[in-house]
C-alpha cells in the first residue's frame, strides 16, 4: 500500500483538523491513505493527558486542545508537522505498534542528516542525547489515524519554556539546526527525507 503525501506549507491549525477530520471520515469508508506535512503558526497544542501544571507561565501565543493523546506542546513555524490519515485495522497495526512506527520514522529521517537520536524511558518521542528533538500526539477512531509528529527543525525553541513539553518539567529541547554545525537544513529537505524514508 502507498499513501498520497500532501503538503500545505504553512497552515492554519483549525484548518488542518478539520482536513484531517473530513480524510479520516473518507478513509473510514474506503478512501485513500494520506499524510499532510505542514508547519503552523505559533501555537500551544495540549493532548487529552495535560494538567494546568503543564502551563508554566502566561502564553502569548493561541492554546488549542485537540483530541489527541499526549500533553502540551509547541507548534511554530520551522517545525515540520505530519499528520499520517493510515487505516491501522486494514493494516493491522496496534497503537504500540504504530507510535514505534512513527518514532523510528523520525530516527531514520535525523540519520539522513546524519544526527544519531534515540528513544528513551522518559516518554514517547525522539531525543538527541538529553534534548527532545520529536514529538509523537495522535489519535485513533474506528481504527484510523490521525493527528500525528512533529520534528523541530529551525523553529524559535524559545516558547517551550513557557510549558512543562509532554508534562515533563525542565526538559531540554533542540532542533536539526541546533545540531548540525554548518548547512542549515531547510523544511522542504526535511519533508523531502520524509517522503523517502517512509514506512507507509
Amino acid at each position: 500500500m502507498t499513501v498520497k503525501f500532501i503538503e500545505y506549507g504553512l497552515s492554519k491549525y483549525p484548518i488542518a483538523l478539520l482536513d484531517m477530520e473530513i480524510a479520516c471520515e473518507s478513509i473510514v469508508h474506503g478512501g485513500k491513505e494520506c499524510v499532510f506535512i505542514t508547519e503552523h503558526e505559533p501555537l500551544y497544542s495540549a493532548g487529552k493527558s495535560f494538567e494546568n501544571k503543564d502551563f508554566l507561565t502566561k502564553l502569548n501565543f493561541p492554546i488549542y486542545y485537540p483530541k489527541r493523546g499526549g500533553r502540551v506542546t509547541v507548534h511554530s513555524p520551522g517545525q515540520i508537522v505530519l499528520y499520517p490519515i493510515i487505516n491501522l485495522r486494514k493494516r493491522n497495526l496496534n497503537v504500540s505498534e504504530y507510535v514505534k512506527i512513527l518514532e523510528n520514522w523520525i530516527i531514520e529521517v535525523l540519520a539522513t542528516f546524519q544526527i544519531t537520536s534515540r528513544l528513551s524511558d522518559d516518554g514517547i518521542g525522539v531525543w538527541v542525547n538529553d534534548a527532545k528533538i520529536g514529538f509523537i500526539g495522535i489519535r485513533i477512531e474506528k481504527g484510523v489515524s490521525s493527528h500525528g509528529l512533529c520534528l523541530n527543525v529551525s523553529n524559535d525553541l524559545s516558547m517551550f519554556k513557557a510549558i512543562a513539553p509532554c508534562g515533563i518539567s525542565g526538559l531540554r529541547i533542540t532542533s536539526i539546526n541546533n545540531e548540525v554545525s554548518k548547512n542549515k537544513v531547510t523544511i522542504a529537505r526535511v519533508a523531502k527525507a520524509f517522503i523517502e524514508t517512509s514506512p507507509f
